[in-house]
C-alpha cells in the first residue's frame, strides 16, 4: 500500500510482564485471556493493582473466586488521589478480597496445582495468576527507522497536531498522554483536521478524564493534588460527599473532590 498523504499510526499496546524471576514461560494469563475463560478458578493471584488488575479482581471475585491483589506500589490504583484508594481498599476488603500493597514479589513457580508467589518472603498460592502489570506499545519491527525515527521507541512524541515525522501522525497509547480509547479518539479528530488543513483546535491534554470501573468506581480528571503542587500550582483541598450539585470553585486553583 502506498499512501500519498501519509500515515496514522496506532499499533496499540499488549500486555507487559515484570522481569520477576521464574514468572516467564508459566501459563499466566493477562487480561485478554481473563475475558475469554469458561470454567472459574477456585483461586486466583492479580499481580498489579492499577486499573485493570482492580476491576478483574472484583469481577472474579464477584463470581466467588477467592482473589488476592498484589500491588508493588503502597496502595491500589496508584496515579489516583491516596482517598480513591483507600475506599477501593476497604471496599475490596469488605468483599473478601486480600490487598497485599507495597509487596515485593521475589520469585513464581508453577506446578500443575497452580502457581506459588513469593511475596516479601511469604509463599501466596492460587490456581491461576494474573499479571495485569502495565502495557507496552506494539512499535517493534514497523519501520520507524526508515522515517527517521529510533527503531527502539516505547513512547512516540508527537506536536500538538499530533506529528510524529513527516507525513506520519501518531495516536494512542504509543503518544504517553494516556491509555484510553477516548485519548486516542479525541487524537484522531486532531489529527483529520490537520490532514485537512483546517485551523485546530489541537492538542491538549490539562483536563483529561480517567475511570476505573470498580463498584465504587474511581473517576479522576486532570492532574491529581500531588502533579499539581508538584507544578508549583495553589491547591485547595475540600471532601465531603457530593450531592447533585457538586462544589463550585471561588477562586484560582485546583479543588480536589
Amino acid at each position: 500500500y502506498v499512501a500519498r498523504k501519509g500515515v496514522v499510526l496506532n499499533p496499540g499496546p499488549r500486555p507487559a510482564a515484570p522481569p520477576i524471576e521464574g514468572l516467564e514461560g508459566t501459563p499466566y494469563w493477562t487480561n485478554r485471556d481473563a475475558v475469554t475463560v469458561t470454567d472459574l478458578p477456585a483461586s486466583m493471584v492479580v499481580l498489579g493493582g492499577g486499573p485493570i488488575g482492580c476491576e478483574f479482581a472484583q469481577v472474579f471475585a464477584r463470581f466467588g473466586v477467592d482473589v488476592t491483589v498484589v500491588e508493588v506500589a503502597d496502595r491500589l490504583v496508584a496515579i489516583e488521589e491516596p482517598e480513591a484508594a483507600e475506599v477501593l481498599t476497604k471496599a475490596f476488603t469488605d468483599e473478601g478480597i486480600t490487598v497485599l500493597a507495597g509487596a515485593t514479589v521475589d520469585s513464581v513457580a508453577y506446578e500443575d496445582d497452580g502457581f506459588t508467589l513469593q511475596v516479601d518472603g511469604k509463599p501466596v498460592r492460587a490456581e491461576k495468576l494474573l499479571v495485569a502489570a502495565g502495557r507496552r506499545a506494539n512499535l517493534d519491527f514497523i519501520g520507524l527507522d526508515t522515517v527517521g525515527l529510533p527503531d527502539d521507541l516505547t513512547v512516540v512524541e508527537t506536536d500538538k497536531r499530533m506529528r510524529a515525522a513527516e507525513r506520519l501522525w501518531a495516536i494512542g497509547d504509543i503518544t504517553g498522554e494516556g491509555a484510553y480509547t477516548h485519548v486516542s479518539m479525541y487524537q484522531g479528530a486532531v489529527v483529520v483536521r490537520d490532514a485537512l488543513g483546517e485551523d485546530g483546535p489541537w492538542a491538549d491534554y490539562r483536563a483529561v478524564p480517567r475511570v476505573t470501573f470498580t463498584s465504587p468506581e474511581v473517576a479522576s480528571v486532570g492532574l491529581s493534588e500531588k502533579a499539581a503542587r508538584d507544578a508549583g500550582l495553589d491547591v485547595a483541598v475540600s471532601t465531603g460527599d457530593l450531592g447533585a450539585r457538586g462544589w463550585l470553585a471561588k477562586e484560582q486553583g485546583l479543588v480536589k473532590l
